[in-house]
């Protein structure tokens, strides 16, 4: 089985022949930061590595040929502030979408928009899209405010203020020029949306396709064809519906007091935790593997724990594990499993605890700057915080 060196040394010398055959020949590979220098373009491998990663060797070839056009068009230094802003857009994407970049300049620019996933804001081309990033913001003067506020105006701009009226459950497909699964970032659009008193809900399972539904109809129904479409993605958002509260702010379903309780729902915010946090911890040990630390997060080397899916008298559930004796990077479940060895060696399960309760009893704080969070542990309970923990326990 081929190791991530080899497959990411390959995708390397693959980009380089890409570069050549453009007249590029004086590149330079780091392989430490997984990056090419051709002159004044330094082309980061990881986001273009992740997406292709899946693809046969057409697919992925004209993938990268569009991903060099539009980092050579971004990399433009006529490219300024007032030449680049009409061409703004927010997109949405998971957070752990480039976040094994080493170089925190070279980062995409983001912030949280749902659970799991971030707004982002990319430069619209006539063949590709380029994700700006910190380096960029630094290069044309401005704030991140700035260039999500200019990317939201320019969104509203093109699609209007106004939602989607029609009836049933419409489907829309991004064209390369639409950016559909972005409209619900336009506030008061999905507000604004459905043909009933109730507010539509909308899926954006990849990063081309929305789906409005009227809040009445057969939300399991439309979860499975959702769950089928994200599981497939080759750049996936998220299986979760969303919807909005009182003030019109967009929210997931499960945070609605009308759908909370549905078990598609239920079952969508644990897959989409399960999912996320795999592609966070996939990433991580890449990151420790290549250079035995988890940079840019200042921590040591610890156990990147998982997140498990359950299923019990409440419906579905995350959980995750606890263990003596074992350094962690914990996630954030909806319980926790504290275990240990029992006299003869084997694992032994103790109990479960809600999450919140873990947190305040034994007084854990995030990882800076980590999405989805983390904490990190370095000592199991002592007796006294491990008795208040066995007192709080549950059965999920």
């Amino acid at each position: 089985m081929e190791s991530i060196e080899d497959e990411t040394a390959a995708f390397a010398a693959l980009v380089v022949q890409h570069l050549s055959a453009r007249g590029e020949n004086e590149v330079e590979y780091d392989e430490d930061a997984f990056a090419l220098n051709s002159g004044d373009l330094v082309l980061n491998l990881h986001n273009i590595f992740r997406e292709t990663r899946g693809l046969d060797a057409e697919e992925r070839d004209a993938r990268i040929a569009r991903h060099l056009d539009a980092m050579q068009d971004a990399c433009d230094p006529e490219q300024d502030w007032a030449s680049a802003r009409s061409a703004l857009r927010p997109v949405l994407r998971p957070n752990s979408f480039g976040m094994d970049v080493p170089e925190l300049d070279m980062r995409p620019v983001a912030r949280p928009a749902f659970p799991f996933v971030d707004e982002m804001v990319a430069i619209d081309m006539p063949d590709a899209r380029s994700i700006v990033s910190y380096a960029t913001l630094e290069r044309w003067g401005i704030t991140a405010d700035e260039v999500f506020t200019a990317a939201r105006e320019n969104l509203e701009a093109m699609v209007g203020f106004t939602g989607i009226k029609e009836p049933g459950i419409l489907q829309f497909v991004d064209d390369g020029d639409g950016y559909c699964a972005s409209w619900p970032l336009i506030p008061g659009w999905l507000a604004g949306s459905g043909d009933s008193a109730q507010p539509a809900v909308a899926f954006m399972p990849d990063v081309d396709t929305l789906i409005i539904a009227p809040s009445g109809a057969e939300l399991e129904d439309v979860f499975e064809v959702v769950e089928e479409q994200y599981r497939d993605a080759v750049r996936p958002i998220s299986p979760q519906g969303y919807t909005v509260d009182g003030e019109g702010a967009v929210i997931p379903l499960d945070h609605s007091p009308a759908h909370r309780h549905l078990p598609a729902v239920q079952r969508a915010r644990c897959g989409l935790a399960v999912t996320e946090y795999d592609a966070q911890a996939q990433l991580l040990n890449e990151i420790v593997e290549r250079d035995f630390e988890f940079t840019p997060y200042d921590i040591e080397p610890a156990y990147v724990a998982s997140v498990m899916y359950g299923h019990g008298d409440n419906g579905p559930y995350t959980m995750t594990v606890w263990g003596e004796g074992v350094d962690y990077l914990l996630p954030e479940a909806d319980y926790v499993a504290f275990c240990r060895n029992d006299e003869n060696g084997e694992l032994e399960r103790l109990f479960e605890v809600p999450f919140p309760a873990v947190a305040d009893l034994a007084g854990l704080t995030p990882i800076p700057d980590l999405l989805p969070r983390r904490y990190e542990i370095r000592e199991w309970p002592d007796a006294g915080t491990l008795a208040q923990l066995r007192a709080a326990a549950v059965s999920p």
